[in-house]
């Protein structure tokens, strides 16, 4: 019995049809993008909050996940409307740091420190 073997090909590029046919390749639609970690800020863990004014939450808040211990910046996204936010593709045990930022600026930034990704 021989084994299957499977290629994947990601990136910019649309394979022609009548070449795959040729050679018996199949196209398989993903849901999502295959993730592949560039870096070691990057990988499968993620870090989750959410954005409060005066005790209650706000949204479309930027926040800023950084690395603590070289103080790079990781990810930069907004707190959805009930102002959740989630990173993903961080480092698993990475020690981070969240800002997140009045989209008002009737307060300073509030920082999350000590923040070690699940």
């Amino acid at each position: 019995m021989r084994a299957k073997v499977f290629r994947i090909f990601c990136g910019e590029y649309t394979a022609d049809p009548a070449k795959l046919q040729a050679k018996k390749y199949m196209k398989v639609g993903l849901r999502n993008t295959p993730f592949l970690p560039m870096t070691n800020d990057h990988g499968f863990g993620f870090v989750t909050g959410t954005t409060k004014k005066t005790g209650a939450p706000i949204g479309s808040v930027d926040v800023v996940l950084y690395r603590r211990e070289t103080t790079e910046k990781i990810w930069r996204i907004k707190s959805d409307e009930q102002g959740n936010y989630k990173f993903r593709n961080v480092a698993k045990g990475a020690e981070c740091f969240v800002v997140a930022l009045d989209p008002n600026r009737e307060y300073n930034a509030v920082i999350s420190d000590g923040v070690v990704v699940k």
